[in-house]
């Protein structure tokens, strides 16, 4: 996704935050988003559960590193 090789990532596989936390920081400052696949709210850290939830990695505008 940061070289701007793709567009789109699901991910339909358990992960945990600390699996996440530094590819999406790279991405949020990338303007790609990473959100929830069930509702579209930004994937959310530090909560009870730390399982993340299935989410999507989208592309919103050509950027690249």
């Amino acid at each position: 996704m940061a070289e701007g090789k793709a567009n789109f990532y699901p991910r339909f596989a358990p992960t945990m935050e600390w699996d996440t936390a530094a590819g999406h920081a790279i991405c949020s400052a990338l303007g790609i988003a990473v959100t929830v696949q069930d509702t579209g709210e930004p994937l959310r850290y530090n909560k009870a559960d730390l399982l993340n939830p299935w989410f999507l990695v989208k592309q919103e505008k050509n950027t690249a590193c």
